[in-house]
């Protein structure tokens, strides 16, 4: 009798959780899965003019003041033409196959989401192992093409000045585990 009241408190519990997880989520972002299948050839060839707030938003999470998770993705699609293009970090990607390009998109997505304050979790490795052994290892020079690709992706799509401060605060703080000589 004891296992069977445990049981039906455990499983009540559980329902009440699991319910308040799914309303939270889908309330906050309703658009929270409609970008993860998005492709980058599918996306508007017009910026996406990401952080217009006035002054209620401006206090609001860097999540949101970027725009949430279709923002976000525009930035990151903008930002990897920008370091493909770049001739000094774009031949890291050279050879990437759909499926990994397409992977890579999406841990960057979820990695900068979570880092704005947003719903995503990055399940990605970490930085070190991520970018350890690439070329001999990655420079300061490399690391800084990098960010700049960022930079101008956050231009291209409207980003006021305090949260593109924001986003390359949290780019620059990787730097240590990035870089290694």
């Amino acid at each position: 009798m004891k296992i069977q009241s445990l049981f039906t408190k455990t499983f009540g519990l559980t329902l009440v959780c699991i319910t308040i997880m799914v309303v939270t989520i889908f309330k906050l972002t309703p658009s929270f899965a409609v970008s993860t299948t998005t492709q980058p050839a599918q996306l508007s060839a017009t910026p996406v003019v990401i952080a217009q707030y006035d002054s209620e938003r401006s206090k609001a999470s860097l999540y949101n003041r970027l725009g949430g998770y279709n923002a976000i993705a525009a930035v990151i699609d903008d930002t990897a033409q920008n370091v493909i293009n770049d001739p000094l970090i774009g031949r890291y990607f050279v050879g990437l196959s759909t499926n990994s390009g397409q992977r890579l998109r999406q841990f960057l997505i979820d990695q900068f989401c979570q880092a704005a304050g947003g719903p995503c979790i990055y399940t990605g490795r970490t930085m070190k192992l991520s970018h350890s052994g690439m070329g001999g290892g990655l420079t300061n020079s490399e690391f800084d093409a990098f960010v700049n690709g960022i930079a101008q992706a956050l231009d291209k799509n409207g980003v006021k000045q305090r949260a593109k401060n924001e986003v390359l605060a949290f780019a620059e703080s990787l730097r240590g585990e990035i870089v290694e000589k």
